[in-house]
């Protein structure tokens, strides 16, 4: 029985120091392949992050967009670490691993400069969201992710010298990679999409990988570099304007969104319009160049709503800056009415000031965050009252963020308000619609008084439209006489046959707004 033992541990010492022998790939540094393992890890995420820029001026931002790049990307990568695991067993060598990186250097400075043709292109004959941006994430981010995917089982193999050490090497260099991806997503969505536009980054990213590449193995590496290096300069002098890129109007990027501005002529008025897109679906904001403070949208003027029903107003806060067409408004018929505009992104008002004639006044105030956030704070604070609150405030594909739609933001709007204040929200839907549906239910169950305005067309519950609830925190509405036709001419387009919600009121911890906000 012990000879039997004895004759065994032999045995698989001898299997164990011959394995040891074909472990290690040798040919490079631990610390080599550390700070390749790092650096491509935050690569993965920087491209992650400004993919997401790249995508959303053709398929927008939603949870639907953001679904399909991060599950491509993840397919991907996961596809690239069963291939790296396979390759690097049967060819452990360096030159090997370096070209795999290079060519993932390469791919992501083709995607930069195929981007945005591509993507026009889909989104020109694409309708549907889902496959769109399916579609948009495969063609541009899977092959790069595969590539990626690839470096770490490959780098883990070459840097294990013993099976006994095994698991330190795979937990050591997965730790590397995830920090590497920990800065990735600092630096990404902190510093780089802040100052770089998202071709550049991606241009960045390409230029990283290629000096990894190089960095392990040098030979057959120094053309594809200059390649990338020459890639990475034009992406710099466009950045510059030295080399501005042919696109109709003007594109910014700001740290939330990607804003175009463009010009035309509207065909009800034939006057000229400048708009604003921060996303394909639409405008987000539209103004008269020959009369700044006139509202050109049909929905914008439901706002003067809240003076009929408390004509006196004396504090508006308005939720959601855009082009600024409401505040602008308000500025110029009532300018001793002050006013606080919440606005998420300072790059949309700095767009405003520069764009769409947004000029500071003494009783109108700037607050640049996040609305929700501005909601709790003050309604916790209890001093801050204003007489009407407007909302307007949406993500991508007409969405309204979800955590403005919940019962609880609007126990935050009425603990703001007087006993006989109004509150006003725009949302597109259909009235038969379940997103509206579920908004209104929210309203309903902080405000006694709720009445719906379709905007463009007041006699249809099934077309989608912009729709403007006004809830009031009175138990009765207050009969007025309208003080003018314009007046009279909103009021009309009250809906007044039987409305029932056939959704329970949204609440923060459900929400699906993005869900409801994909149908009519």
């Amino acid at each position: 029985m012990s000879a039997v033992k004895i004759d065994t541990a032999k045995k698989n010492s001898v299997a164990s120091t011959g394995s040891e022998s074909r472990v290690g790939g040798g040919g490079v540094g631990h610390r080599s392949l550390s700070a390749a393992s790092f650096l491509c890890g935050a690569c993965v995420m920087v491209l992650e992050m400004a993919g997401s820029r790249v995508v959303a001026p053709y398929m927008g931002t939603s949870l639907v967009v953001w679904t399909s790049l991060i599950g491509i990307i993840m397919t991907s990568l996961a596809l690239g670490y069963w291939l790296g695991g396979v390759v690097s067993d049967r060819r452990p060598e360096v030159r090997l691993l370096s070209r795999i990186i290079g060519g993932a250097a390469i791919v992501t400075a083709v995607v930069a400069v195929v981007s945005q043709p591509l993507l026009s292109s889909l989104s020109s004959g694409m309708r549907n969201v889902y496959v769109g941006s399916v579609i948009a994430s495969l063609c541009l981010f899977a092959l790069p992710s595969l590539l990626r995917g690839m470096v770490s089982p490959f780098i883990v193999r070459l840097a294990m010298k013993s099976l006994g050490s095994a698991g330190k090497t795979v937990g050591a260099f997965s730790a590397l990679s995830s920090a590497g991806s920990i800065l990735g997503t600092f630096l990404g969505g902190f510093l780089l999409i802040s100052y770089l536009s998202s071709q550049t980054i991606l241009f960045l990213v390409a230029l990283v990988l290629g000096i990894v590449a190089l960095f392990l193995y040098r030979a057959g590496w120094v053309a594809s570099v200059s390649i990338i290096a020459a890639a990475m300069a034009l992406g710099i002098l466009s950045e510059a304007g030295a080399m501005p890129m042919k696109q109709e109007g003007i594109n910014l990027e700001t740290r939330y969104n990607s804003i175009r501005i463009t010009e035309t002529v509207a065909a009800s008025t034939m006057r000229a319009i400048r708009i604003l897109q921060t996303d394909p679906m639409g405008a987000q904001s539209l103004m008269y160049i020959d009369s700044p403070s006139e509202l050109f949208s049909d929905y914008t003027k439901f706002y003067d709503l809240a003076f009929h029903f408390k004509p006196d107003v004396n504090g508006v806060l308005m939720l959601g800056g855009g082009g600024y067409c409401v505040p602008r408004h308000l500025g110029a018929t009532r300018p001793g009415v002050p006013l606080d505009v919440v606005e998420l992104d300072p790059g949309i008002t700095n767009a405003a000031r520069a764009h769409f004639n947004l000029e500071d006044r003494p009783n109108q105030r700037i607050f640049h965050e996040d609305a929700r956030m501005f909601l709790n704070r003050e309604s916790r604070a209890g001093e801050l009252k204003y007489d009407a609150i407007f909302e307007d405030v949406f993500g991508s594909s007409y969405n309204i963020p979800f955590h403005m739609t919940t019962v609880e933001c609007m126990r935050r709007i009425r603990d703001l308000l007087p006993p006989d204040g109004v509150f006003i929200v725009n949302i597109i839907s259909s009235i038969d619609g379940e997103l509206f549906s579920g908004i209104y239910s929210s309203i309903a169950a902080s405000f006694p008084s709720v009445m719906i305005f379709p905007a463009t067309y007041p006699n249809s519950a099934a077309t989608r439209q912009n729709i403007m609830i006004v809830a009031l925190a009175s138990e009765t509405i207050p009969e007025r006489t309208p003080a003018n036709a314009y007046v009279a001419s909103l009021l009309r387009h009250r809906w007044t046959a039987p409305f029932t919600p056939k959704i329970a009121a949204f609440t923060d911890a459900f929400a699906p707004v993005e869900k409801y906000a994909l149908t009519p």
